[in-house]
């Protein structure tokens, strides 16, 4: 199996596994936040564990769905009006390295602060006594799959930006 395969067929795997857990965790969510509605409206259960199960499946399904989108890149934009009216190729492909270089700034920070974060977390949750690191790891977990993805970006757009006309 050649390299370029091997990657892709990753590339898949990784979209539909973390495709696949946002899904999940938002039919846990839905599941969880109905029983504590019917749960208030019939007083015969209590949901005490409810706040820290939320909000780990919470931020788990946006981090990792942020991940899922920033890889497909689904993520919403205020459009390609820039990118239209650049005539020359080669800034074109500069523009996007550099739009590509700011994103992988922002997430580079937002790994370094929430693997910090992560890291310093020694509290538990009340109930399930569950190390509130295990709420917070999906930050960092996510931050560096966008990171790898958008440095395999800027690596494209710098190959890119010096080949040959032609190839572009």
């Amino acid at each position: 199996m050649k390299t370029q395969e091997l990657l892709n067929k990753t590339d898949k795997a990784i979209v539909i596994i973390l495709k696949y857990l946002t899904i999940t965790l938002f039919i846990l969510l839905t599941i969880i936040l109905t029983a504590n509605i019917i749960g208030r409206l019939l007083p015969f259960f209590s949901l005490q564990w409810l706040d820290e199960i939320v909000e780990l499946l919470f931020a788990a399904m946006v981090f990792y769905g942020a991940a899922a989108v920033w890889i497909s890149k689904g993520h919403f934009s205020a459009g390609n009006w820039i990118e239209k009216r650049i005539k020359n190729a080669r800034l074109t492909v500069l523009y996007k390295l550099m739009i590509e270089a700011c994103a992988f700034a922002f997430i580079a920070i937002f790994f370094k602060y929430s693997l910090d974060l992560t890291m310093r977390a020694g509290d538990v949750t009340s109930v399930f006594q569950i190390p509130k690191k295990v709420l917070y790891s999906c930050m960092p977990a996510s931050a560096a799959i966008m990171c790898v993805y958008s440095l395999f970006r800027i690596g494209a757009f710098v190959v890119q930006l010096f080949s040959p006309a032609e190839k572009r």
